[in-house]
Formats: C-alpha cells, structure tokens, sequence
C-alpha cells in the first residue's frame, strides 16, 4: 500500500515532464479597451491585468497544435473612459471599474495563428453618470451567449522560452437609462498581449493546473 502510493505521486509529479495539461498565467504587455455606445460614439483607453491558458502539452512544451483552453482572467482597465448620451449626461467608467474575470468557453483551440474561441464571458461594471441625471450604472454579468474571442500563442523552440499570447474581443450588452428613456447598447472591445514562462517547475506545473481547474470550476459555480 506504502508503495502504491509512492508510485502515484512520483506519476503525478512526473506527468508535467511527459506531457500534461498545463495551465498558464499570462502577465499583460500592453492592452486597449474601447467603449462603444451605439450612436453615441466610441472612446478607448488602455488595459492591463493577467489571463490564464490551460495547454495540452504532447511533449512538456507548449507546440503548434497543442490545445488550449481559455480560463480564469483578471483584466480592467487602467485609465478613465467618458462618453456622452444624448447630449444629456456623460457616462465614465474610472479605472478598474470595466474587468473580465472569467470565462467559459465552448470549446478547445490549437496552438498555431490565429484562433476564435467561442466564449462566454463574465464582467463587471461600474459607470457614473452625471450631467442632466446623476447616478450609477452597475452590473455583474455573464454575456450568457457564446462570443467569438480570438486568441493567439507562440513560443520559441527553447523549452525555457517565453510564450507570447494575444487575446481580443467584444462583449456586447444593453442597458436602459429609464430617466432619459434611452436604452444603450454598449460595447467593450479588448486587446491585450501577454507573456508567461513555457515551462513552470515540473511538480508544480501539475498540482497548479489541478489546483487553478478546481478553482474555475468552483469560480463559475458561485458565479452562475
């Protein structure tokens, strides 16, 4: 029994080496996020945060046509965007009042070009709105319909290279300002670039993928 037990956590620690899904923390290089008010004009501003990418590695490596799958994501904006409506009011979201922290997609992509992912994707916003009315516009929310994302990873052929991913999109919904009677369809549309090391340390690039798995799962349970 002793010995069985040895042998599961040496395949355990081992599988990463072999190949294993594997999930990646993407740190941002740059970013954009425009806001979009049908009608009203568009204005954009930059992003930052961090993006998580789960790879099947064939090989302990991330290659081209290894699959992927996008997860958990920590991303907002890091400046002020203002839009006016109608004339009326002007609607801000300050910094870090605009983040995409999950996602759930419908399926897997390849490693290689340009991918789209089909998602669902959940944000939280918070807009001011002052001018002729003055209060907040607030919502928790998932899109509740599949959104066609892109993504995008490269790697160098060293194993102790860098992966390169880009990730982009729009998440689209309505609002109704009831005081103006004007309801608006807003539109969110990121671009953010990210990097992260290929290859973590091998025992815990396993347990982490397990780990951070778990955590979406449960992440999307109490979010649903």
């Amino acid at each position: 029994m002793r010995l069985t037990g040895i042998l599961g956590v040496l395949c355990l620690v081992a599988a990463p080496v072999m190949g294993s899904a594997v999930t990646y923390t993407f740190s941002s290089t740059s970013g954009g996020l425009v806001l979009s008010l049908q009608g009203q004009g568009s204005t954009s501003g930059t992003m930052a945060g961090t993006f998580a990418v789960t790879v099947n590695q064939s090989n302990g490596h991330i290659d081209p046509g290894d699959e992927f799958t996008l997860e958990n994501a920590g991303l907002a904006n890091t400046s002020t965007l203002a839009l006016g409506l109608a004339g009326l009011a002007t609607a801000t979201l300050n910094a870090n009042s605009a983040r995409f922290l999950d996602f759930a997609p419908a399926g897997s992509g390849a490693v290689g070009g340009v991918v789209v992912t089909p998602t669902d994707v959940y944000l939280e916003v918070t807009a001011i709105v002052t001018g002729l009315l003055n209060t907040t516009l607030q919502t928790k929310i998932w899109a509740n319909s599949l959104l066609p994302f892109t993504l995008s990873i490269s790697t160098s052929a060293a194993e102790s290279g860098i992966a390169t991913a880009v990730l982009g999109g729009t998440f689209g919904y309505q609002i109704g300002v009831t005081d103006i009677s004007l309801t608006l369809t807003l539109d969110l549309i990121v671009s953010i670039e990210g990097t992260a090391h290929v290859v973590p340390d091998p025992a815990l690039g396993g347990l982490t993928a397990l780990g951070l798995g778990g955590a979406g799962a449960w992440l999307r349970r109490r979010r649903s």
